[in-house]
């Protein structure tokens, strides 16, 4: 594994500055603060981009965590210690400490297949377990169905991008020019501002989200180039009428030969879960547990039960 590990807060290469430094202490103290032991590192892909990564313990086979639109790990804080897999969360193309990218000059699923590739080559490692959230879901789709080999088993936490026609008012207006770029320049100053607008559509129970998490997606959301990263992604995925037809995904899940979980919060409000029941009828090997009182971020909602069927499908061995 290739890795320039950053073992301790403070510890970050020149160039970094320091709105990201406090993001990513005030990060990596939210995942202590709950028994993830973990270190940032950063992988290097074939034209020297670096992907930063939280990761617990090296493995032949780790679970890679992808996380969402809101686009910060940090969705993960209270699942991640609960998992009994050695774990990779990193943060995509354009959010965190990654990389930056322009998803406007991309083909975007040929773009989030390829990340994830040289990502699982960059970890020096055979195979992963592939769990993907909202857009990160559609990360994972896209990667194994160009790698299916690549993927022991996938599970998509909360229904995928790519399996829901619209994405809703808002996120359609952010993927229409002009007012795109408009709602990009509104910067969130306070985390229960953040609370109602980032996550009040999304959870059952925004309420919950604990204080420190919200304040490091705060962080995360106010990066440099972020809001236009999201910006960007909406305009390759979606217009104003909704999801663009060329990147809906359902064909791609149904032919899929890899053993997939769907996870689905009851209240989902972008799919409900009778079409997640519908898509494990067509796939080879699949099957869907719903979560009651969950929404769209199941893991945020409810992360013991999620942590739980989680725990029991990956340690399960391959028939």
């Amino acid at each position: 594994m290739a890795t320039d590990p950053l073992t301790s807060p403070g510890a970050y290469p020149r160039g970094v500055d320091d709105q990201r430094r406090e993001f990513e202490e005030r990060r990596l103290a939210a995942f202590r603060r709950r028994g993830f032991s973990g270190v940032g590192r950063r992988i290097p892909d074939h034209a020297g981009r670096e992907t930063y990564i939280l990761v617990s313990e090296e493995s032949p086979c780790p679970a890679v965590l992808v996380h969402g639109g809101v686009g910060n790990t940090v969705e993960w804080a209270d699942l991640a210690p609960q998992l009994g897999s050695p774990l990779i969360i990193p943060d995509r193309p354009g959010f965190g400490l990654s990389y930056p990218t322009d998803y406007r000059r991309l083909d975007f699923r040929a773009d989030a297949a390829r990340w994830l590739l040289e990502l699982t080559d960059g970890l020096g490692v055979d195979k992963i377990d592939l769990v993907g959230n909202s857009m990160g879901g559609f990360f994972a789709i896209a990667f194994a169905a160009a790698h299916p080999d690549r993927v022991r088993k996938l599970v998509l936490c909360g229904t995928a991008g790519g399996l829901f026609p619209k994405p809703g008012l808002f996120l359609q207006l952010w993927a229409t020019p002009g007012v795109g770029t408009l709602i990009s320049k509104i910067q969130v100053r306070d985390a229960e501002t953040l609370r109602k607008r980032a996550f009040g559509n999304y959870l059952v129970h925004p309420e919950r989200v604990p204080a420190d998490l919200l304040e490091v997606a705060l962080l995360g959301i106010n990066l440099p180039g972020t809001a236009q990263t999201n910006q960007a992604i909406m305009q390759a995925v979606a217009t104003i009428r909704g999801w663009r037809p060329q990147l809906r995904l359902e064909s791609a899940l149904a032919t899929l030969p890899v053993s997939t979980l769907l996870i689905w919060g009851d209240h989902d409000a972008l799919a409900g879960p009778d079409i997640g029941r519908d898509l494990t009828t067509r796939m080879p090997n699949a099957r869907i547990t719903v979560i009651p009182d969950a929404g769209h971020i199941p893991h945020l909602d409810q992360p013991e039960p999620v942590a739980a069927v989680l725990n029991e499908f990956l340690g399960q061995p391959l028939h």
